[in-house]
């Protein structure tokens, strides 16, 4: 009886951990509340205030969905991005980019989800997403995104203090038609209760982009500024 016990204590040990280490990073990520949502992330570059993105984050509990759309500085639409939750994680479900043409007109490139790991609950393995596309500029074409968990980390963005957790991204992406490979990495840091405050993007030319998280605008407020700002 006594070796039972035992036993049943020792698995507790190792069950215990790993369901707080579950609950805790998942914490750290973009939150689904009870009813629709929409905010309206604003980052800068750290290093070219003139660079904003705008991501606009809808999250919908009745599906267990994140819709991500970003817009560039002149609040031009370039990419769509929806994840739903599931008990291990957050997996990639819709995909597409948007490229500019020469009259300035947006062409929607949808992408064809190959893997779906994005955000892990518990994993301190590498996991990936990756993409299959074809570009009307640049042919067939490949992004993989591949993810390690690196550490907690308390940083400061804009005079507040987070608790984040940090990733270490690795993309590549491959023109399958003309056989070139482009890479890069970076650092990203996601903020109890909030999502994405911070990444540090390193590519291979010697640029580094820091995009920080200045504001979280209603979709009113983004409506307005984006409407006064496209006169």
């Amino acid at each position: 009886m006594r070796i039972i016990k035992n036993t049943l204590f020792l698995i507790l040990i190792f069950i215990i951990p790993s369901c707080y280490a579950q609950k805790e990073i998942k914490e750290y990520y973009y939150q689904i509340g009870k009813k629709k949502e929409v905010s309206v992330y604003k980052y800068v570059d750290k290093n070219n205030p003139k660079n904003i993105e705008y991501w606009k984050v809808t999250t919908d509990p009745k599906t267990n969905t994140i819709l991500t759309e970003s817009y560039t500085t002149d609040f031009r639409l370039y990419n769509i991005f929806e994840e739903q939750l599931n008990t291990k994680g957050a997996e990639v479900i819709r995909y597409a980019d948007f490229e500019q043409s020469d009259d300035g007109q947006n062409i929607r490139v949808n992408g064809i989800i190959v893997d779906k790991n994005v955000y892990k609950w518990v994993d301190h393995n590498k996991y990936k997403y990756s993409i299959n596309y074809k570009s009307p500029r640049y042919g067939n074409g490949q992004m993989i995104k591949a993810r390690t968990k690196n550490k907690y980390e308390n940083i400061e963005v804009y005079g507040t203090k987070y608790a984040t957790v940090k990733f270490m991204d690795e993309y590549e992406i491959k023109y399958l038609e003309n056989g070139q490979n482009y890479d890069f990495y970076q650092f990203t840091y996601y903020a109890k209760g909030i999502g994405m405050v911070k990444y540090q993007r390193y590519h291979p030319d010697g640029t580094t982009i820091e995009l920080e998280l200045k504001d979280i605008l209603t979709e009113k407020e983004f409506y307005t500024i984006s409407k006064k700002n496209s006169k």
